[in-house]
């Protein structure tokens, strides 16, 4: 299933798996229910098997929450080595201000 629509996301390729990242990012709609301005979530869309998954990490990890309007990318030696690197971004989470 594809992820839901989003703004101040980054996606990035990554060549060795042939595939899409996206993470977080921003969603009106889950803005109201949620009441968090920003999403935690991260997908990889498959390009040869044209299908989601979504992407398991740990939540509410300091270096990855609810965060928007970062950057994202991946360094690879395009054979056995791929590495992705998210910087930046902002968050308006008060657990995460309280937690940390």
């Amino acid at each position: 299933m594809p992820p839901c629509g989003r703004t101040g996301h980054s996606m990035t390729f990554l060549p060795i798996n042939q595939s899409l990242l996206i993470v977080g990012g921003r969603n009106d709609e889950v803005q109201k229910r949620t009441n968090t301005p920003f999403l935690d979530d991260i997908h990889m869309f498959l390009l040869d098997q044209k299908s989601w998954i979504t992407v398991k990490y740990t939540p509410f990890s300091e270096k990855l929450y609810r965060i928007g309007n970062h950057s994202m990318c991946t360094m690879t030696d395009a054979e056995n080595f791929e590495k992705t690197i998210i910087f930046g971004g902002i968050t308006n989470s008060n657990e995460y201000k309280k937690s940390y």
